[in-house]
């Protein structure tokens, strides 16, 4: 009878030992990593099907993430709006105060009102040309680099500098109360957008930005809450900020000699000053009430990505006992190959020679 028997080269043997001890020294590498991580060495081979949440549970972390920077770029903005509008408040406070000393009738610093409204006049319309990163505070959705037209320089829309506006109104005089009261309803329709020629608008030589047309600023910050935000330029408190300021700058008011004239002039602009000063401040705190709205959604969002991070290590974690235990028992068979190795290698052929 004749018998076969199977038999194996020493090369393939050889061969068949190599990679064996390959591949233990993977898996020992791959729980070693298990081991000093406590995650899971290949995520998506353990966890086969389930490895779809553990995706989606990322995608949500990244968009989490991506909402709070967005919200936090926001934020930055509206602190810097807020600034600036404390700044233009300190500017005209000084005005204002010198206006309510002086507002009846002319004391000795009524002098120097003119000049420290032209000063405060510059100083809030250089503050109100502000921008952050790149974009304009107060001019709303508009490009403009310039919300608002510096005072002698003539806007292109119209060939009119703003003081020349002013300049054609004083035109008629301040000789009488009537005079001073038609002037006043004069620039009162022109900085509410009813002046008899409407290249003098407030709208057409002062501002440059966003009119009633463009709507507000708007930015998504949270589950499907959408905030309309920013303070322009045209907001009636900036009007009676410019407006009133405008009135003392184009005129010296210790040089009005009637009595009545004087009054209804200088009430009209630190009335004007005053109103504006009241709406910057609750413009400011709305500024204030916006961002902790940001806030509070930056911080439902953290906690959410809080809970999918939990989550997550319960996907990819691993049991650090379990791991430990693979990592040694592997290192026992890896040892043992070793060894088994060593002794097939140190066979020879002139060991069973008789």
């Amino acid at each position: 009878m004749i018998s076969l028997t199977r038999s194996y080269s020493s090369l393939f043997s050889s061969y068949q030992r190599r990679q064996t001890i390959s591949d233990l020294t993977q898996q020992m590498n791959a729980a070693q990593h298990e081991v000093s991580t406590g995650m899971k060495s290949d995520v998506y081979k353990s966890l086969g099907m389930g490895a779809a949440e553990t995706l989606s549970l990322r995608a949500s972390m990244a968009r989490e993430a991506a909402q709070i920077d967005a919200n936090a770029l926001l934020n930055n903005r509206l602190e810097t709006t807020a600034g600036a509008l404390g700044s233009i408040r300190d500017s005209v406070a000084e005005v204002l105060e010198l206006g309510l000393a002086n507002r009846s009738a002319p004391l000795g610093t009524a002098a120097g009102l003119q000049e420290a409204a032209r000063a405060a006049l510059e100083s809030v319309i250089a503050q109100a040309n502000g921008s952050h990163a790149g974009m304009p505070l107060f001019a709303g959705a508009e490009g403009t680099s310039r919300a608002l037209q510096p005072w002698n320089t003539a806007n292109p829309d119209t060939g009119l500098a703003p003081a020349d506006v002013l300049a054609g109104i004083l035109s008629g005089g301040l000789a009488s109360g009537a005079d001073a009261s038609a002037r006043v309803a004069e620039i009162a329709a022109v900085f509410d957008g009813t002046a008899t020629d409407p290249a003098t608008d407030f709208e057409a030589t002062f501002y440059n930005g966003s009119t009633g047309a463009t709507p507000r600023l708007q930015a998504l910050v949270g589950d499907d809450t959408v905030l309309s935000y920013g303070v322009q330029a045209n907001d009636d408190a900036f009007r009676d900020v410019i407006r009133g300021l405008s009135m003392l700058a184009s005129t010296d008011a210790a040089t009005i000699s009637d009595p009545t004239a004087y009054d209804t002039w200088v009430g009209a602009a630190v009335d004007a000053l005053s109103a504006g000063t009241q709406g910057l401040l609750s413009a400011e705190t709305a500024l204030g009430s916006q961002m902790a709205l940001i806030e509070d959604a930056n911080q439902r969002f953290a906690d959410r990505i809080d809970l999918y991070n939990l989550r997550i290590l319960d996907l990819e974690g691993v049991d650090e006992y379990e791991a430990a235990t693979r990592l040694s028992n592997l290192g026992t068979q890896l040892q043992a190959s070793y060894a088994v190795s060593a002794q097939l290698s140190q066979l020879s052929f002139l060991n069973f020679m008789p």
